[in-house]
């Protein structure tokens, strides 16, 4: 929710301070003038820039403000140089109030500089009343914790989505773009529905502007659409990957392992007793069959015992040396083991120590910013001094008997990158270590194999027999073993990799049942709802208002396309005369606000219409008009520019009851 509770313009010219200062009640509220060019739309302007929501005029910064802001003000017949003018604006979000102030024209701050009070603008020099300052059309002003609008969405309680954006990145759907909804501006504002929006590099930018209005699901449906896209490629991706592996390893072991699907399925309940390990070369006997056949010949072996008189001693420094050798090897499997336990545990120090500096940095790099922009809040801590007690701050324990000065902002900044490219180097460096000790562990576990292999060979010659075996029958029969070991290790890789097989399934399986419960044309059950009430809501509004440009009112569609009133599937603007394409300006922007309140949407509740009676708009159109917006009291806060230079528009407004509305009239000029 916002509402403007106070508005107040503060223009210091040669001569004197020049001020508009209004309060805004809840409904509707006139901002009135005889005539034009008596600053009326000047003073609207000034809700937007303090906003931030300039842009929705056609400009950034200062450069939209009229003249009276930045160089000259009348008064009379004299002509005042402008010295130095700003905005303050006080809000609510319906539980607290706050008060932003941004310059106009100051030599001292930047108009990207704001200023947020923590209290209503009658209090902003309490002693007790907090500030902070931020920053407004510079990068990260939407994401980072010192950005303007960042502030303002979490103060209104607003979560924007997250939209695709014409780069292919998804970006928030920014502020400005969601009140160019509801801020309707004289020049821009009036040729056609969300004219007044500004590009920012949104997608579809109205299309997601009215679905987050609504609070429709379908930009949230697409997204989800987006996401599971995204999820089956990789999906599909890791299904690939795992069957390549399974691929390297059966023909790695001359084995084929049947049964197993190409791509991502379902797998039923008999997948794991279906599945078949194989033989590839020779006869096709399964892997169970193929090791019975070598432990046979294995055992066979056994049968051929030579006497082991002549090279009983050789045999036993053999198995001296290997067991020797086996022992170093696994000393140097535990120190490698601890290598890589410390490799790790740096690395994730590291890591650690690098997102707090990345961070570091990123709070620097705003406070420069603020600092660049003008702000003073921070100004004894930007020159090292303590705020509360003026002493110098030091940044060490020790005494210093020497004074020095500490780093500014951007020799802290400075710093802080060379630390963080000092840490990232060393993060690589140990991450390739560890990569490096993995290999060497590996090969390193690889020889205790042998070794053990070897030594048990060995052991058996040795004390089961009371033969000599010769050189080539040991050795094959430890080329047996190492078969039968490597088949086994296959076989146990194979159930590993079966059972990713299983939970990639499973995975898939959920995959398909959220695409399943996605929407098929992207609306819900409740989006239809709204949206036949958004059209209600409009064709209602049109007919109050006396549109005639259609015979066939009741013949209008929502397109679901982009939410744009059409007429035989054609835009309805196309048709329409420019009286009533303002008409339709009018029931569209309120058939947003009517349609968002009725379903609990996210509409913010306030609307400006600066100048809405153009284009020969008649009194009888008018008083509708006014009639409809009173009938919405208790729900809103809509504001209204008007030029009152006729009879008939003033006897709409003063027909109305004064309960019914708050009326600012500005006479000569709208700074006095």
């Amino acid at each position: 929710m916002l509402k403007i509770n106070r508005l107040k313009i503060s223009i210091q010219a040669a001569n004197k301070e020049y001020l508009f200062d209004e309060t805004f009640n809840d409904g509707l509220n006139f901002i009135a003038s005889d005539n034009n060019t008596r600053g009326k739309s000047s003073v609207l302007i000034a809700i937007y820039y303090a906003l931030g929501f300039e842009e929705i005029i056609g400009g950034v910064n200062e450069k939209v403000l009229t003249s009276a802001y930045k160089t000259i003000i009348e008064d009379d017949d004299n002509r005042w140089p402008v010295l130095e003018s700003g905005v303050y604006l006080e809000i609510s979000n319906g539980y607290e109030e706050v008060t932003i102030f941004r310059s106009a024209k100051s030599e001292t701050r930047d108009a990207k500089l704001v200023t947020v009070y923590m209290s209503k603008l009658a209090d902003i020099f309490n002693a007790d009343t907090n500030l902070d300052e931020f920053y407004v059309h510079m990068p990260n002003a939407a994401n980072n914790i010192k950005g303007f609008h960042y502030f303002l969405e979490k103060f209104l309680n607003i979560e924007l989505p997250l939209v695709p954006s014409t780069d292919g990145v998804d970006r928030k759907l920014y502020l400005q773009l969601v009140f160019s909804s509801m801020f309707i501006e004289q020049k821009n504002g009036w040729s056609g529905i969300y004219s007044g929006m500004p590009y920012l590099s949104i997608k579809d930018a109205k299309k997601r502007v009215t679905e987050f209005v609504l609070g429709l699901s379908t930009f949230e449906n697409e997204r989800k659409r987006s996401a599971l896209i995204n999820k089956e490629r990789y999906q599909k991706e890791q299904w690939k990957n795992l069957y390549g592996e399974m691929m390297s390893l059966q023909n790695r072991n001359q084995c084929v392992v049947k049964n197993i699907p190409l791509s991502p399925e379902i797998l039923s309940e008999e997948f794991i007793s279906n599945i078949h390990i194989v033989r590839s070369v020779g006869e096709h006997i399964s892997i169970d069959e193929w090791i019975k056949e070598l432990q046979a010949e294995h055992d066979s072996l056994k049968t051929i015992k030579p006497k082991i008189i002549d090279n009983y001693d050789d045999l036993q420094q053999e198995l001296e040396e290997v067991e020797s050798d086996l022992s170093e090897y696994q000393y140097k499997e535990l120190e490698l083991q601890e290598n890589i336990r410390v490799e790790k545990r740096k690395i994730f120090e590291l890591n650690q120590n690098l997102n707090i500096i990345r961070q570091d940095i990123t709070n620097n790099k705003d406070a420069q910013r603020l600092k660049d922009l003008g702000s003073n809040l921070q100004c004894l801590s930007f020159e090292g001094i303590c705020p509360t007690c003026n002493q110098k701050i030091q940044d060490s324990l020790l005494p210093i008997h020497h004074q020095t000065n500490m780093m500014t902002i951007e020799q802290t900044i400075k710093h802080l990158n060379a630390q963080k490219e000092m840490l990232e180097f060393a993060l690589e460096y140990h991450r390739n270590r560890n990569v490096e000790l993995d290999t060497t562990l590996k090969d390193v576990r690889e020889k205790i194999g042998t070794l053990y292999r070897l030594a048990k060979s060995i052991r058996r010659d040795l004390y089961s027999i009371d033969d000599d075996l010769s050189e080539t029958i040991i050795y094959k029969r430890m080329a047996i073993e190492h078969h039968i070991s490597e088949l086994n290790e296959f076989k146990n890789a194979i159930d590993d990799i079966v059972k990713k097989f299983i939970e990639l399934s499973e995975n898939w399986k959920e995959l398909l049942k959220e695409k399943a419960e996605l929407p098929k044309l992207g609306f819900s059950e409740d989006d239809e709802k709204k949206l036949k009430c958004f059209k209600n809501y409009f064709i209602s509004n049109l007919r109050s208002f006396k549109y005639t440009s259609t015979s066939n009112i009741g013949g209008i569609e929502i397109s679901k396309d982009n939410y744009m009133p059409v007429i035989d599937k054609f835009d309805m603007k196309f048709d329409s005369s420019a009286s009533d394409n303002i008409r339709a300006i009018w029931s569209y922007t309120l058939a947003l606000l009517q349609t968002s309140k009725q379903y609990n949407g996210n509409h913010p509740g306030v609307v400006i219409f600066d100048e809405p009676t153009q284009h020969s708009i008649g009194a009888d159109d008018a008083k509708a008009f006014f009639e409809k917006i009173v009938s919405l009291q208790g729900t809103c806060q809509i504001i209204i520019g008007i030029t009152v230079n006729t009879e008939e528009i003033k006897n709409a407004i003063e027909n109305m009851d004064d309960n019914d509305y708050k009326y600012i009239h500005i006479g000569n000029k709208a700074f006095v």
